[in-house]
C-alpha cells in the first residue's frame, strides 16, 4: 500500500513538472494552462484518496433521505370571520359559485359625518352614511400567484335591484390577498333614487367566480325615522279616538309595518 502511494506520488510530481515547464516555456496558452491545472488537481486528489467520488454520492444520498424523513410543517389553519362564513355558504346555491378561493372576511367600510369630521368604520349601515365601500379578504393558492384578475364588487337592495357594480384588476399572490373597492356606493344626500331601508345584499366575484354573499341591514335616515314616527302617531291618534275602529285597523300598527310599507313604495 505503501508503495503504491509513492509510486502515486511521483508520478504526480512528475506530471506537475512537465505541466510546469510547459506553462513557462509559453508552449500552450494561459487558458490551456488553467485547464490542465484544474484537471491535476483533481487527478492529485483522487490519486492520494482525498477525493473519494463513492463517499460523495453516499453522503449527498443520506442528505437527500434526511430531508425526504424530515415531517413537514403542516399549513397553516385559515381563520375565517362569522360573516365570511355565512356569505360562503349564501353563495354556494349559486351557479356561479366556485370554491378556487377561500374567502376568510367580507363586509362593508362605512363613511359617515360626524362632529369631529368624517368618519370610517365597519358596522351597522343608515341612509344617512355618506357611502360603504366592500371588501373582502381571499386565500390564493399557488396556482394563482402573479396573475391579474378581475374582481366584481355588486351591491343589490331588498327588491334584488342593483345599486351598485364596480369592476376592477386585482394582482393575486400565493396566501393572503386583501380586495378593497376603489368605488364606495353613495348614500345620505347622494343615495340612488329609490333607496329604502332594508335587506341588502353584497356579491363579489373574483375571476368570474362568486366567492361570498353578504347581507346586510340598512336602517333608515333620520328624516324618515322622523316621518315614520309622525305617521304611527297619526295613525294611533285616530284609532284611539275613533268610536268604532275601521275593517283591518282594529290592531296595533308597529314600526315595522311602516317600514315595509315605505319599501314597497
Amino acid at each position: 500500500m505503501q508503495k503504491s502511494r509513492r509510486a502515486t506520488i511521483i508520478w504526480l510530481v512528475m506530471i506537475g513538472l512537465m505541466l510546469g515547464l510547459a506553462a513557462f516555456s509559453g508552449a500552450i496558452s494561459s487558458q490551456v494552462a488553467v485547464i490542465g491545472l484544474g484537471v491535476y488537481l483533481l487527478m492529485a486528489l483522487a490519486g492520494l484518496g482525498a477525493f473519494n467520488v463513492r463517499a460523495l454520492q453516499s453522503a449527498m444520498q443520506e442528505r437527500q433521505q434526511a430531508r425526504q424523513a424530515r415531517p413537514r410543517r403542516p399549513a397553516a389553519r385559515i381563520q375565517t370571520s362569522s360573516a365570511a362564513q355565512k356569505a360562503r355558504q349564501r353563495a354556494s346555491n349559486l351557479a356561479e359559485y366556485d370554491e378556487v378561493f377561500t374567502l376568510a372576511d367580507i363586509g362593508l367600510i362605512v363613511s359617515e359625518i360626524t362632529a369631529s369630521g368624517l368618519n370610517i368604520r365597519r358596522g351597522d349601515v343608515t341612509l344617512d352614511d355618506q357611502g360603504v365601500q366592500p371588501y373582502a379578504v381571499i386565500h390564493a393558492d399557488a396556482g394563482w400567484t402573479d396573475q391579474t384578475v378581475t374582481a366584481r364588487y355588486e351591491i343589490l337592495d331588498q327588491t334584488g335591484e342593483t345599486l351598485f357594480r364596480h369592476d376592477e384588476e386585482v394582482y393575486l399572490r400565493e396566501g393572503q390577498n386583501n380586495l378593497l373597492s376603489s368605488h364606495r356606493l353613495p348614500l345620505g344626500a347622494k343615495a340612488p333614487e329609490g333607496a329604502n331601508p332594508g335587506l341588502w345584499e353584497l356579491r363579489i366575484s373574483v375571476a368570474g367566480h362568486v366567492i361570498g354573499l353578504h347581507t346586510f341591514a340598512v336602517g333608515p335616515s333620520m328624516t324618515q325615522r322622523q316621518r315614520l314616527m309622525s305617521e304611527l302617531d297619526q295613525r294611533r291618534a285616530r284609532l284611539r279616538d275613533s268610536d268604532t275602529p275601521a275593517p283591518g285597523d282594529d290592531s296595533p300598527i308597529s314600526l315595522e309595518d311602516l317600514l315595509r310599507g315605505q319599501g314597497g313604495r
